[in-house]
């Protein structure tokens, strides 16, 4: 590069005026041309982690939902079938209002959410880099941001996946991942909901009994190549993995899962608490009030008391912990859904642990983000945090993290409490390196 330069500075002592400047301009080019590039500090060192997970803070909401003949199914978890009609939609913000190029990967994994040895040609049609078009501007909010669509292809194999979108310069240059399921239905589930058979937790606990009849699945050993995972309200820091069948008729296919202990027990707990924020222009229902100051929209709840020694009552049939985004300020659409500042205060004595704000709205993670800190106005103690949340409706509970205390310590846990169900049913075919989903069952506790 040096030589070059020398040589057309010569060239510029040896040519009329003109000749000299464009020789000098030929210089700052070349210049230009020749500088490094710098890579973005937000593409290094991000591995990635086959969960719900964010890699930077300027993702804002994201939803991934089924949808079947056109019908959005919002309220239902990522999970879609194999052999019907079914996709999966995947709708998120970036709180900016300067445009990604984006695109999505598709990983297949076993059960136990690490990575299959498959190859993407085993699971996909496609070539596994899919861009992400579908975008919108939001309109008039305080808070910039845009909203992307992307319909998920769906793979030609049952299992779980993570769907990871990212820069499209670069795939390990990761923004969010998102898990889902495809099942293909080749198993029959019966399930019974009872109370604990364990006498201590026969008011708190929910007990799931369950079988499972294959049929003429290859089956050389039902305890090692089927596998079944239960989960409470779609939170997989709570699933229950590896239950033993605690009766199996090979010959006719047929395995039962009936524990007297409290293998397959989920906690009651109680009925969400919730906030409706589809309106920001009144305090809606649980909403202190709306505060716009041009730059940011504060709404702080009501505060929150204990509900660890109060009776059940069920005052509203919830969603289990679930959100719904809706903009209900007359005369605006969604691309108008602002975001606003949400203080979630709890009234308490202050415990030995730690006290987080939870539901579906934050993947029920226990992270830093959500966790409460302890604050005494007035002599009024209380735990509070902030979080930022899109308009709309949102359920959530607070959860205690104690060697002390269950988790369940601020809202009770009651067999009463309603909560939704997921029986998943796994098999490894003799030979194979990977889990396929052969069943799903979604059910409540109490059909109401």
């Amino acid at each position: 590069m040096l030589n070059i330069i020398v040589a057309i500075s010569n060239l510029v002592f040896r040519t009329s005026k003109d000749m000299k400047n464009l020789a000098i301009i030929t210089i700052c080019f070349l210049l230009v041309q020749c500088e490094p590039v710098v890579p973005q500090q937000s593409s290094i060192n991000k591995k990635i982690i086959f969960d719900n997970y964010e890699y930077e803070d300027i993702v804002g909401f994201s939803k991934l939902y089924p949808t079947e003949n056109g019908q959005l199914k919002e309220l239902e978890n990522p999970v879609i079938s194999l052999r019907q009609e079914e996709q999966l939609i995947l709708t998120f913000d970036l709180l900016t209002d300067e445009f990604e190029n984006l695109s999505a990967n598709i990983y297949h994994c076993n059960k136990d959410w690490t990575r299959s040895g498959l190859r993407d040609m085993e699971f996909l049609s496609q070539i596994n880099n899919y861009r992400i078009t579908d975008f919108d501007y939001s309109v008039n909010t305080v808070q910039p941001y845009i909203n992307y669509r992307f319909s998920v292809p769906k793979p030609t194999l049952s299992g779980n996946y993570i769907l990871a979108v990212h820069r499209r310069a670069n795939p390990d240059d990761l923004i969010f991942t998102r898990r889902f399921m495809v099942v293909d239905g080749a198993v029959s589930i019966d399930h019974t909901v009872r109370v604990s058979t364990t006498i201590a937790e026969r008011d708190e606990n929910h007990q799931i009994e369950y079988s499972v009849n294959y049929g003429n699945l290859m089956v050389n050993s039902p305890t090692q190549d089927i596998g079944t995972v239960l989960l409470q309200n779609h939170n997989w820091s709570t699933a229950i993995t590896d239950v033993q069948p605690t009766l199996i008729r090979a010959n006719e296919g047929y395995m039962e899962f009936r524990h007297l202990d409290l293998k397959t027990n989920f906690n009651g707990w109680n009925e969400f608490r919730f906030a409706d924020l589809r309106t920001l222009n009144v305090a809606g229902r649980n909403v202190g009030r709306i505060t716009n100051t041009g730059s940011k929209i504060y709404a702080p709840l009501k505060l929150d008391g204990t509900r660890g020694n109060i009776t059940y009552t069920q005052n509203f049939q919830d969603i289990n912990g679930n959100f719904i985004i809706q903009n209900n300020d007359p005369g605006e659409g969604q691309l108008n859904a602002d975001y606003a500042n949400v203080t979630f205060a709890l009234k308490s004595e202050p415990i030995n642990g730690e006290v987080y704000v939870i539901g579906q709205f934050n993947n029920w993670r226990i992270t830093d983000i959500n966790r409460m800190r302890y604050t005494n106005q007035n002599g009024l103690g209380r735990y509070e945090t902030s979080l930022s949340l899109k308009q709309g409706y949102y359920e959530y509970l607070y959860y205690a993290k104690s060697d002390e205390l269950p988790p369940y310590h601020f809202e009770g846990s009651h067999f009463q409490a309603e909560n939704e169900y997921e029986i998943l049913v796994y098999y490894r075919k003799p030979g194979n390196i990977n889990d396929e989903l052969i069943g799903y069952k979604r059910f409540r506790s109490i059909e109401r």
